[in-house]
């Protein structure tokens, strides 16, 4: 699939034209199987529909249902001139019967429209003579949920010529969008009917790469989507991993055709590693075949690893990151093994940061970095350049090449081996290309309430140790944290310590790992004794 433009749209006529025109402004598709009620809601709702009646042409395939739903269609064609009906074996999924509909629709726009779904009394007027005003190609509009309170309405600002990312439109690739018909022919587009779920996310993404212009409709709910509580909907059936394994690969062919390398093609990749690929190594891996496991773990390594964007890794949870990171080295035995530890209370061991231990097979498959708990490591290995210490202000100068992800805050943190204890020590203060400056209050590594399980004692001074950490964090959540690497051209003559400075004294060292190690001692607290007074 290319990105080459389309040719320039005449300006279409307006959808005021007469009653003598032949070609009906929008083809509404439908694919329907056993829709019962729900049918009769949805082509009632389009024949209250404000545009006129013979400038909306209705096409529905009937997926071999097996109640009255073919009988209903004959008897609806026999009573509306605008309505087309076809009859098919059953497929299981709507691919083939939006085909059907697509070679036979002669409409200047098209609408695929689910039969659980209606369509707001003057939503086709408007989607219509919306297009028309702008010369658009694609039309998103407001969705209601009815069902599912949850269910995002999709993009709440009109705009006229909309980008896929920055107004939200890549967010929702099902078709339930007016889309010019010119141009899925021109380009020769159809749904995978090989295909039960995720043939939408697929064809719409094709859409929107091969569109000119795409606009956003959002000033009033124009489709309303049902979510049934019988779960008999044919896009909610449970996915197998054969079928996970066509919508990612296919989803991650048309982003990487349409796009170049760079930060706007790890945007839209973003879903297919977030959304798609991270369910489909859990329950439909494990139920599958061990040949369709094979099968899988081979095309993703073959045509989807290569484009795994690294940033995606710390918007990941811990356990979706290690099985991402397993498909990725191992075999198909690693991530079956690493299900089955995941399902059992996880067990931390040693390292520089607070890792997983997931037994002597995996761990020797994971690095230490992998295994790593709460977020990823960062693309690039942070650097300590010079330090100095004056009083109970630490200024470190650090060098990072690729600082975090994109849109990420960056920021110094300590890590208590041997406790959850991490301590915010605050953002930088400095930026110049990639050295950053950080500039800390010692103090706040001996507060009270801190877990003292890192902590030693020694007679009348306590101890605490820390490995110091740059953590790259989005809306408040870390995604990214690698431990700070003391250098070994960088010696202890680097760092100005004031002698005069106070209580807690700091010390500046390296863990056997190389990371940057801050130790803090104080003199122990002692319980202070008062002489009772004689009250006479």
């Amino acid at each position: 699939m290319t990105a080459a433009p389309l040719a320039r749209t005449p300006q279409p006529p307006s959808v005021d034209q007469g009653v003598g025109k032949a070609t009906p402004a929008v083809s509404v598709i439908i694919a329907t199987y056993n829709s019962g009620s729900l049918l009769t809601c949805a082509l009632d709702a389009l024949e209250a529909q404000t545009l006129p009646g013979h400038l909306i042409e209705v096409l529905v395939v009937d997926d071999g249902s097996t109640d009255d739903t073919w009988r209903y269609l004959i008897e609806l064609e026999g009573r509306r001139s605008n309505i087309k009906i076809f009859r098919q074996s059953h497929t299981g999924g709507p691919s083939a019967g939006r085909n059907r509909a697509l070679a036979e629709a002669t409409g200047e726009f098209v609408f695929f429209h689910d039969a659980d779904d209606y369509l707001g009394a003057d939503a086709l007027r408007r989607f219509v003579g919306f297009a028309q005003q702008h010369a658009s190609d694609v039309v998103v509009g407001r969705v209601s949920w009815i069902g599912r309170p949850e269910g995002e309405p999709g993009p709440t600002k009109t705009v006229f010529d909309a980008d896929l990312l920055d107004d939200g439109v890549w967010r929702s690739l099902t078709p339930h969008k007016l889309i010019r018909r010119s141009l899925i022919e021109d380009y020769q587009l159809r749904f995978c009917d090989d295909m039960v779920q995720g043939e939408d996310q697929v064809f719409m993404a094709s859409c929107l790469f091969a569109a000119r212009k795409i606009s956003i409709l959002s000033d009033t709910d124009l489709y309303h989507r049902r979510m049934l509580t019988d779960g008999s909907n044919l896009s909610r059936q449970r996915q197998t991993l054969a079928n996970k394994r066509l919508t990612t690969s296919r989803m991650v062919r048309v982003v990487a055709a349409n796009t170049t390398p760079g930060a706007r093609r790890d945007r839209l990749l973003r879903r297919v590693f977030v959304r798609t690929l991270p369910p489909a190594l859990n329950r439909p891996f494990m139920a599958a075949k061990p040949a369709e496991r094979k099968e899988f773990l081979e095309v993703m390594r073959a045509e989807v690893f290569p484009y795994l964007p690294y940033s995606v890794l710390g918007e990941l949870g811990d356990q979706q990151r290690l099985r991402v990171l397993t498909a990725q080295t191992g075999e198909a035995e690693h991530l079956v093994e690493l299900n089955r530890v995941l399902r059992s209370p996880m067990q931390c061991g040693e390292g520089e940061l607070p890792t997983y231990t997931l037994g002597p097979q995996l761990d020797r498959l994971l690095s230490a970095a992998d295994r790593q708990i709460g977020a990823p490591r960062l693309s690039a290995e942070p650097i300590l350049c010079h330090v100095s210490l004056s009083r109970s202000r630490l200024t470190l100068v650090i060098n990072l090449e690729a600082p975090g992800a994109p849109a990420a805050q960056l920021s110094l943190a300590a890590w208590l081996p041997g406790t959850d204890d991490f301590v915010d020590l605050g953002p930088e203060v400095s930026r110049v290309g990639s050295t950053l400056t950080f500039v800390v209050n010692t103090r706040q590594l001996w507060r009270e309430g801190i877990a003292t399980a890192g902590g030693s004692s020694d007679g009348a001074i306590e101890q605490r140790q820390w490995v110091l950490l740059v953590e790259a964090l989005k809306r408040g959540r870390r995604i990214g944290a690698s431990p700070i690497t003391w250098p070994e051209t960088l010696e202890l003559t680097a760092i100005r310590v004031d002698r005069l400075s106070k209580s807690p004294h700091v010390q500046l060292g390296a863990t056997s790992g190389g990371s940057v190690m801050i130790t803090v001692t104080q003199p122990k607290r002692s319980t202070v004794w008062h002489r009772p007074r004689l009250v006479v």
